[in-house]
C-alpha cells in the first residue's frame, strides 16, 4: 500500500469515527448501525472491516473520541469563565443546562443507554466509565483547589445537573423540569 493510499485509508478511518460520534450522540448507540455511519459516508459496509474489527471496537473509539471532545470543551467553558472573572462551574452548569442539539448531547447522556445493557461489551464500557470520570473529576476541580465542603458540594452538583438532563432528555420540558433545571442553575450561582 503506497503512501497516499495509507493516508487515505487513515483519512476513511477518521470520518467514520467522526460521523458515529454525531450518530450515536444523536440517535443512540443501538440505534445506529454500521451500514448506517458507513452509508452516511458513501461508503460499503465492506470496508467498514479494513478500519475495524467490529462495531464494538468502533464504540469504543468513537466514546473515547467523544468523552475528549467534551472535556475539550469544558475546559474552553473554564477559560471563558476565567476571562470573565466568573465562577467556573456555574458557567459550565449553565451551559450544560442548555438543550443543546442531538448531535452535540453530553456522551455521559448519550452513551448510558447503550453501557446499561447487557449487550454492552466491556471496551465500550471502559470507555464510558473512564470518559465520565474524567468529566466529574474535571468539574468537581472547575474551582481548583476546592477543598472538603465544597468538593462534596460540586460532586452533589454535578449529579443534580446530570440528573436533570436525563429527566429533561426524558420527560421534555414540562414545566416542573424548567422549575428543576432552575433550581440547578440557581444552586450554582451560589
Amino acid at each position: 500500500m503506497g503512501r497516499s493510499s495509507q493516508q487515505k485509508a487513515a483519512e476513511n478511518r477518521e470520518r467514520i469515527v467522526d460521523c458515529a460520534c454525531t450518530l450515536f450522540r444523536e440517535r443512540g448507540v443501538d440505534n445506529v448501525s454500521v451500514a448506517d455511519v458507513m452509508a452516511a459516508n458513501g461508503m460499503t459496509v465492506g470496508g467498514f472491516y479494513k478500519h475495524f474489527e467490529s462495531k464494538d471496537a468502533l464504540i469504543e473509539e468513537a466514546f473515547a473520541r467523544t468523552f475528549g471532545q467534551s472535556a475539550d470543551t469544558w475546559e474552553k467553558v473554564f477559560e471563558a469563565a476565567d476571562a470573565k472573572g466568573g465562577s467556573r462551574t456555574s458557567e459550565l452548569v449553565r451551559r450544560y443546562l442548555r438543550n443543546s442539539a442531538p448531535e452535540r448531547r453530553c456522551p455521559i447522556l448519550a452513551f448510558a443507554p447503550h453501557v446499561t445493557t447487557s449487550d454492552s461489551a466491556a471496551g465500550a464500557a471502559e470507555a464510558y466509565a473512564c470518559g465520565t470520570q474524567g468529566l466529574f473529576e474535571r468539574f468537581v476541580e472547575g474551582e481548583r483547589g476546592a477543598p472538603g465542603d465544597d468538593r462534596q458540594a460540586a460532586m452533589l452538583l454535578f449529579a443534580a445537573m446530570v440528573g436533570a438532563r436525563v429527566i429533561e432528555q426524558a420527560v421534555g420540558k414540562a414545566p416542573w423540569v424548567q422549575e428543576m433545571l432552575a433550581a440547578v442553575r440557581d444552586f450554582a450561582d451560589r
